[in-house]
């Protein structure tokens, strides 16, 4: 027998489990929203880039040859430089720099290319850096070929290690779209400056071991490179693709450190500014 105050509180106690049953689905619903927007923004993004002529593909697939696949070739097949496969090495870190500072790029002007929405449209904008970094991953699959051309030049044989590549690769992923959150914000805040802040992110890349493997780095200066974030990325590459080994755990665990950092103290700053876009585009 039910008491009288248990019969009282019995379509609360059904109405609370009603809710405690959608909240599964209902939070799964909200993935798939926000996943589908992140599409969205993506698709957009490559429209604004490769445009929607039968010819885009074309255009993707050339792109990463006419920024460095040139000088690779010339490196490899013409001039004699000393060292060890020097195109793969030189390819292996071009890659992922490449995906790095062209999210950068990308998300300082992302606002721009998103004017019309912006003003006349509310979603999700914490999402805008992170489309950034996605679209640049459609670009990545692309200039990844020229890794891969390295190889065969170079005849490395991939080995079971190549197995590391999707974790460098999110590794890679994660730390560009966290970039990316900042280079929104400077986007707005240093619109003139933003040449300066490019020339900055390349000079990071000579402050590492980009052009050569940090191996054949003088040992009084490899200490100081190592805390270059890219360092660990660019020789994860290396490791992979180059010398058929597991990437080292600082190579991975560096680059993540540097991203968590990033997030920590970009990610409120823009949470805060995204409220303002619209009056600032």
């Amino acid at each position: 027998m039910h008491t009288e105050q248990e019969v009282r509180d019995a379509p609360a106690r059904i109405a609370a489990g009603a809710r405690r049953r959608r909240q599964p689905a209902a939070r799964i619903s909200a993935l798939v929203g926000l996943l589908d927007l992140l599409w969205v923004l993506t698709q957009s993004d490559l429209r604004f880039r490769y445009g929607r002529g039968p010819w885009r593909f074309i255009r993707w697939f050339l792109e990463p040859f006419a920024l460095v696949g040139v000088y690779l070739v010339l490196l490899t097949f013409v001039l004699d430089r000393p060292g060890t496969d020097v195109g793969l090495s030189l390819a292996c870190a071009v890659v992922p720099f490449q995906f790095v500072i062209l999210t950068v790029m990308n998300a300082m002007g992302a606002l721009e290319v998103r004017r019309p929405i912006l003003l006349n449209m509310k979603f999700r904008r914490m999402l805008i850096p992170t489309a950034s970094a996605m679209t640049e991953s459609v670009g990545f699959a692309s200039s990844f070929i020229l890794i891969i051309l390295m190889m065969a030049a170079y005849k490395v044989a991939p080995t079971w290690n190549v197995l590391w590549f999707p974790l460098v690769l999110l590794v890679n992923l994660l730390f560009a779209a966290a970039a990316a959150y900042p280079a929104v914000i400077f986007g707005i805040w240093l619109r003139e400056l933003r040449a300066f802040v490019i020339s900055f992110i390349r000079i990071l890349f000579f402050l590492s071991p980009g052009l050569v493997p940090l191996s054949e780095a003088r040992p009084d200066v490899r200490h100081l490179l190592e805390l270059n974030p890219l360092s660990g990325l660019f020789e994860a590459y290396r490791a992979v693709f180059m010398f058929g080994r597991a990437p080292e755990a600082w190579q991975l665990l560096y680059p993540l450190a540097a991203t968590a950092i990033l997030l920590v103290v970009f990610f409120p700053v823009y949470r805060l500014e995204q409220r303002q876009f619209a009056k600032v585009i």
